[in-house]
């Protein structure tokens, strides 16, 4: 490749990383729409199956806040080849899974290459684009973020329906193997420009075990009762909080430095967040398994049924920033809040009846409000964090967006079970009568509603100073 000219390597390195994250993004969506196939093949109930979602966004949680700190210590390219191999190996185990614990285990070491593959694919991208372009090539490096979403559901039906649930994982296979070498011979070799600092191991240690911890409460309600469920959540707070207070005492040498929770608008955007998102990965766990398992929709039409979603979601990115400047972030976030749960609990009332055009429409007002509020607290966030934070403040994000996907799809799970009469909805599913399953459904997209609504209380303490500098930001 060295004949070639510099410029067409740096375009194909800026491909080679924006596939990587694409096939990422995708295999999350596919995955969705094949629950209840994978579920059949294993003998599961498909509303149990939460853990194979939550171990990979626990995974990817854990592993995140190594990204920056291994990047520095061997290398940007290194770290992304053993994150492209990793994911890519993980893709063949989940493939070869025959249990429910197999396939679990399997997604947690697919997470712990995808921890590093948008985080570090991003890095090397920025480090050989002059800053002058990193407007055009932040604006592409987002389109993997929603065209995988937009096309994942309706792959994942039509593989599932017609070539089983493994080749939901095996087309990874080859998108990986072709990234690897792509970038084993292209990615340059890029060197640190200071010695990393020593790894807050002792932090990092207490923030994982909390995490552990929350994901137990979200396991598998066979392994875990409500009592030790109660246990796990209560040992979770004591981690979080042994670590504010760990934190404190590290300062500037911390997992995660406590100065840039002092900014108001960052704090505010990460508690935001935790709800918001929250909210947002209920709301891909649950449509699929409604529309199969109380709808009795086919994998391939159930996937159809989310593209309007993911095409409202890209066309609000056309016009958030604006809005977001007209309104301000108070003003915004408060009315989008209360107009998107409004959305969700809809689906409460979707039942065997209603035209398919109709839910359509629904779930593409969803999309399109729901991507307006994911662009509005990602900037809320960052928007004013000064630039000595900024790489902190980033890896905070994305790790408080993991756990609360992955909380979000155990709440939903744990809704569908505990929900009163919830055995009887079993028991008239079984008998292909779908009645009593649709009532959980339909209670549980009210709860997830009104817990979404309450984020608008949170937003009313957002300074209306938040973002005067917006103008100067790139929104996505």
């Amino acid at each position: 490749m060295k004949n070639y000219p510099q410029e067409l390597k740096i375009k194909l390195l800026l491909w080679i990383v924006s596939a990587a994250m694409f096939m990422q993004m995708l295999d999350g969506s596919v995955l969705n729409t094949a629950i209840p196939s994978i579920a059949a093949s294993f003998g599961e109930n498909p509303l149990q199956m939460q853990s194979v979602i939550i171990s990979y966004l626990l995974s990817v949680a854990i592993f995140l806040p190594l990204s920056g700190w291994l990047s520095d210590r061997f290398g940007i390219k290194k770290v992304f080849l053993f994150a492209v191999a990793g994911f890519t190996f993980g893709s063949l185990l989940c493939s070869m899974s025959n249990s429910l614990l197999s396939l679990s285990v399997s997604r947690a070491l697919q997470g712990m290459g995808g921890a590093f593959l948008v985080p570090v694919g991003r890095l090397a991208v920025l480090k050989v684009y002059p800053r002058s372009r990193y407007v055009n090539v932040l604006s592409f490096m987002v389109l993997p973020a929603l065209i995988g979403p937009l096309i994942g559901p309706v792959l994942g039906g039509f593989l599932v329906q017609y070539a089983g649930w493994h080749w939901i994982f095996l087309i990874n296979i080859p998108i990986g193997i072709c990234c690897f070498f792509a970038a084993a011979y292209l990615m340059p070799r890029i060197e640190s420009e200071k010695k990393p600092a020593k790894f807050d191991f002792k932090g990092f240690l207490i923030f994982d075990f909390a995490l552990i911890l929350l994901f137990a409460v979200g396991s598998s309600e066979r392994v875990m009762t409500g009592f030790s469920n109660g246990w796990f959540l209560l040992l979770a707070l004591i981690f979080v909080c042994g670590y504010a207070v760990y934190s404190k005492k590290k300062k500037q040498d911390a997992l995660f430095d406590p100065e840039m929770f002092k900014i108001p608008s960052f704090s505010l955007g990460i508690a935001g967040n935790l709800i918001i998102r929250l909210v947002g990965g209920a709301l891909p766990y649950l449509a699929p398994l409604l529309f199969q398992t109380a709808l009795g929709f086919s994998p391939s039409k159930a996937g159809a049924a989310l593209i309007p979603m993911g095409i409202a979601a890209i066309f609000a990115k056309t016009f958030a920033a604006n809005l977001i400047l007209k309104f301000g972030y108070k003003k915004f976030l408060i009315a989008n809040t209360l107009i998107l749960s409004l959305f969700i609990a809809m689906p409460a009332f979707i039942d065997a009846s209603t035209p398919y055009y109709l839910i359509l429409i629904l779930f593409a007002f969803i999309g399109l409000a729901n991507s307006l509020q994911f662009t509005a607290i990602n900037t809320l966030a960052l928007i004013d964090v000064p630039n000595k934070f900024m790489s902190g403040a980033n890896n905070v994000l994305s790790v408080s967006f993991q756990i609360s996907m992955s909380l979000g799809v155990a709440l939903a799970a744990l809704l569908l079970k505990k929900i009163p009469h919830i055995t009887e909805s079993f028991a008239l599913f079984s008998q292909n009568n779908g009645l009593g399953l649709l009532s959980s459904f339909r209670i549980t997209y009210i709860i997830i509603g009104v817990l979404s609504a309450s984020g608008a209380l949170i937003f009313l303490f957002v300074p209306k100073t938040a973002g005067n500098n917006v103008k100067d930001a790139d929104i996505y």
